[in-house]
């Protein structure tokens, strides 16, 4: 038994075409990954392993030799992968009277953003508050004569053990974050799975709290733009219907029905084990077209404080509100497998990028 690509309806395993919609059916094999590291192709292990020639030392934050070069190389090539320039050992001036400067392992910087990532080679250890203070400190007194958005990324190869939630809480107030070892294999998994550098640069951005505004339109309307993947729950335990995946299209469409927003598209990939399927991942594409009135309108009823306070564009408000609106929704629906504050990646939706047109 298999399930139609374009309607989610069931199909016999000798029929060639849905007898619900006519789309040529041929059966997707997906098999379940015990370690999502292994999604990642080996162009992409080679890519971000350093040539030996990069292997070398030098000084950084608090004066300590850097022992993990290796980190560096993954970063900036992640980063160069979401269309940044990038730049290692990259040295600024920190004091304009003294001619004192600091030096940034990673520099990643396009016309408008400038990311500085400050990269340490921890391995199941508390991060020091002196090295957050002091890439805050470096990172403020940077933006003072500046106007570009600048971010600060800590990156670490420990993984997360919940001793850095405070590291983690601050840094996010100085328009900075923490980048743990689990997090940057999940980014490398990313630019598999997302498949092209617009989308992964999306994702990414979206990570640093970071919205790319459209073009100025004169008229018609802009088309926002989400991507969701989650999980069914597995179909022994679905129960009342049927185990058709049209179902979840359904009860997620009648719970949209008040609102103007469209799923544009969807795809389907059965997960199997010992020849069983045992969950599917779908993938949907929602879009909300707004006129240029109707963002303004928008953002104006959901703007609040801080909104003021950073400036937050009216379309980084509308995308916000949206994505807050979708992933709502999709919590609610029977049959998806979330289960809250669960670190299973079978028991979460995941935001998989936006675009706005």
């Amino acid at each position: 038994m298999g399930f139609c690509g374009g309607c989610g309806k069931q199909s016999d395993p000798e029929d060639k075409f849905c007898t619900g919609c006519g789309t040529p059916l041929k059966e997707i094999q997906v098999s379940v990954l015990e370690d999502t590291g292994e999604m990642i192709k080996e162009e992409y292990r080679m890519s971000t392993a350093p040539p030996e020639s990069n292997l070398t030392g030098g000084s950084h934050i608090g004066d300590q030799r850097k022992s993990g070069e290796w980190l560096e190389a993954t970063v900036d090539h992640i980063l160069r992968y979401a269309g940044f320039e990038t730049e290692r050992e990259a040295s600024f001036v920190f004091n304009d009277s003294t001619g004192d400067r600091f030096r940034i392992d990673v520099l990643a910087k396009d016309p408008q953003i400038e990311i500085f990532v400050e990269c340490k080679d921890y391995s199941d250890m508390k991060i020091s508050e002196k090295i957050m203070y002091t890439l805050q400190g470096q990172l403020d007194d940077y933006r003072k004569r500046h106007t570009k958005k600048v971010i600060g990324i800590l990156a670490v190869t420990s993984r997360d053990d919940g001793r850095n939630t405070g590291i983690r809480e601050s840094l996010k107030k100085h328009d900075s974050f923490l980048w743990d070892g689990s997090f940057i294999e999940h980014l490398k998994n990313k630019m598999v799975e997302l498949g092209n550098k617009e989308d992964f640069r999306r994702y990414v951005l979206d990570q640093v709290d970071i919205f790319e505004a459209p073009q100025i339109k004169q008229d018609g309307v802009y088309n926002f733009m989400v991507k969701y993947s989650f999980y069914t729950v597995e179909p022994d335990r679905y129960v009342g219907k049927s185990f058709e995946v049209m179902n979840f299209i359904d009860d997620i469409k009648d719970k949209l029905r008040d609102q103007p927003i469209q799923i544009i598209n969807q795809k389907f990939e059965p997960f199997r084990q010992n020849d069983k399927v045992v969950t599917y991942r779908m993938i949907l594409d929602f879009n909300m077209p707004k006129s240029p009135n109707d963002v303004k309108k928008f953002a104006n009823k959901n703007k609040g404080f801080m909104d003021k306070l950073k400036r937050r564009t009216d379309f980084e408000i509308v995308h916000r509100e949206y994505k807050k609106l979708i992933e709502g929704i999709l919590k609610d629906v029977y049959g998806i497998s979330y289960v809250p504050d669960s670190k299973n990646q079978y028991q979460q939706i995941h935001f998989e990028g936006y675009r706005v047109s």
